[in-house]
């Protein structure tokens, strides 16, 4: 006769393993037909797992590769990097998603803007779209933007990193305390 325990209940808050559910797993990635070149790199455990290290690479790399400007190659270029950091890989696809159609008309100009700001430039006020127009400024906006981006998405995806694992911590500590609780009560 096998008795079954109920996990513990505790009132902590916030889980990772309530997202288990939504992320593929390694058989999944392994098996599908347009990922079979990547073979063997697949079959690091790191790639799938749920962990303090590996959550906070992929929130790093998925922002700083996910606000770069729009470039058609965000995910392949974020799905190299998970294999090469050897962190949680369809995590940082998801985090990828941060820089997505609803969410660039402000990030873009942001990116513009602090670039501007850094480098003492005076911002465009109004845009033409023509092709003579759009040519003639993306010539003077290229390098304000770049500027802004890359200290943009270091500053952001480096805040990223350490928020996921100051409340990974955090949850941990709290989760601990309330086993220390339950025990201390149970005596």
């Amino acid at each position: 006769m096998q008795i079954l325990i109920p996990p513990a209940q505790t009132d902590c808050g916030f889980s990772m393993s309530r997202f288990k559910k939504y992320i593929p797993t390694a058989e999944m990635l392994k098996n599908n037909k347009s990922l079979l070149f990547l073979g063997h790199h697949l079959d690091d455990p790191n790639l799938f797992h749920l962990n303090r290290r590996s959550v906070s690479l992929a929130f790093f790399w998925g922002i700083l590769i996910g606000l770069l400007p729009p470039v058609p190659i965000h995910t392949p270029l974020g799905a190299a990097a998970a294999l090469l950091v050897r962190c949680n890989l369809p995590l940082t696809i998801a985090v990828l998603w941060i820089g997505n159609p609803f969410t660039l008309p402000i990030i873009v100009p942001s990116l513009y803007y602090l670039g501007c700001l850094v480098l003492h430039v005076e911002p465009i006020r109004a845009f033409d779209f023509t092709w003579h127009g759009f040519s003639h400024q993306l010539s003077i906006i290229w390098k304000p933007y770049l500027v802004g981006s890359i200290i943009g998405d270091l500053t952001l995806a480096t805040s990223g990193y350490f928020l996921v694992n100051y409340f990974w911590r955090l949850n941990v500590k709290r989760r601990w305390h309330a086993r220390q609780r339950k025990r201390a009560a149970a005596k």
